[in-house]
């Protein structure tokens, strides 16, 4: 099987990057190949990946605007539809990781049966329309609870496929002290909440993640940074095993509705359980007394992780590797490139 990649352009490809997207497409590239398959990547290029890479720019649209070399995304996102098209031909299946703004490769004569559009990110009811127009694109999503709205917009080929990640990269640690936050910085994601309730618990707290928000940053977070609770910026893939492994609880306030919600099985893979708002897929992901606890409610979070902590962190670790390790997820992937290229 031939596969052809479009990444996303925004960080590099790769498992030390600060996109749980990009992150997470790199691992998959790699549990793909371990089952045969050829897989070429366009992203940018400082991406890291056994994939053939083939650089849309030189350097991923981050470090490109904050050096005052780009300042949109959409006309690299062209030129990358541009690169797609001229070697389409080659491939079996080509795999989109980008937005909806590349639906159009599947309208393409001789294409659009072979393309696959994995759908990350939140679908909002732009997305629905969209769908409405398209009903017979090739869809997946990451979790059920994204299907259920593009299926009910009328999508005829959605599959879901689950988030997964290399468990055996992440150390089990069998037990942790303290909490931690790992997620952009930013009101959608709670990391306000996490600190109220490190300071409610009197709990030592750690958050990490790209301050997207300065001013939530500036008004909610910083006052009350020091020996209890510590911010320590973005993380690599080993200063993140670290992190979430020491852990004795991870914090996931997300107040916005998740499509999946990545950070919960890195989390898992540790054997830190996570506490969290049951939005969006997370309920999917985490299990009630099991490897976490939900609550709808963000007052009740604190009193949560009490219960959290006592969760016997070996079944944690093996429930994440029985539903989410890479090579399962991978092989769920081969079986709908399978099916789409079979149709």
């Amino acid at each position: 099987m031939k596969i052809l990649h479009l990444g996303p352009l925004w960080f590099p490809v790769s498992r030390d990057a600060a996109g749980g997207r990009e992150t997470w497409l790199a691992g998959l590239i790699g549990a793909l190949e371990k089952l045969g398959c050829h897989n070429t990547l366009l992203a940018a290029g400082d991406s890291q990946t056994p994939a053939e890479l083939v650089p849309v720019i030189p350097r991923n649209l981050v470090d490109r605007m904050k050096a005052g070399q780009a300042g949109e995304c959409l006309y690299y996102q062209e030129h990358q539809l541009t690169l797609a098209l001229a070697r389409a031909a080659e491939f079996d299946i080509i795999h989109s990781h980008l937005s909806p703004g590349v639906f159009s490769l599947s309208a393409v004569p001789g294409l659009g049966a072979r393309v696959l559009h994995t759908q990350h990110t939140p679908v909002w009811q732009d997305c629905e329309w969209l769908i409405q127009q398209h009903p017979d694109l090739w869809l997946n999503t990451v979790s059920e609870f994204q299907a259920h709205k593009l299926r009910t917009a009328g999508a005829r080929r959605c599959f879901v496929v689950h988030n997964g990640i290399d468990v055996a990269s992440y150390t089990f640690q069998p037990q942790g002290t303290g909490l931690v936050f790992l997620g952009r910085i930013e009101h959608g994601k709670g990391p306000d909440l996490a600190v109220t309730i490190a300071r409610k618990l009197n709990l030592p707290l750690t958050l990490a993640g790209p301050v997207i928000d300065h001013d939530l940053f500036k008004q909610k977070i910083a006052p009350y940074l020091g020996d209890q609770i510590r911010y320590v910026g973005v993380v690599n893939h080993a200063e993140k095993n670290a992190l979430l492994g020491a852990a004795a609880c991870a914090l996931l306030p997300f107040r916005g509705a998740e499509g999946f919600g990545l950070v919960s099985i890195e989390a898992m893979a540790c054997g830190t359980p996570v506490v969290a708002l049951a939005n969006g897929a997370l309920p999917e992901v985490i299990e009630p007394g099991i490897t976490g606890y939900l609550t709808p409610d963000e007052n009740e979070l604190a009193a949560l992780v009490g219960s959290a902590t006592k969760l016997d962190r070996t079944v944690v670790r093996r429930r994440v590797a029985a539903r989410f390790d890479l090579a399962i997820v991978a092989g769920h992937y081969l079986k709908l490139y399978e099916k789409i290229v079979a149709s």
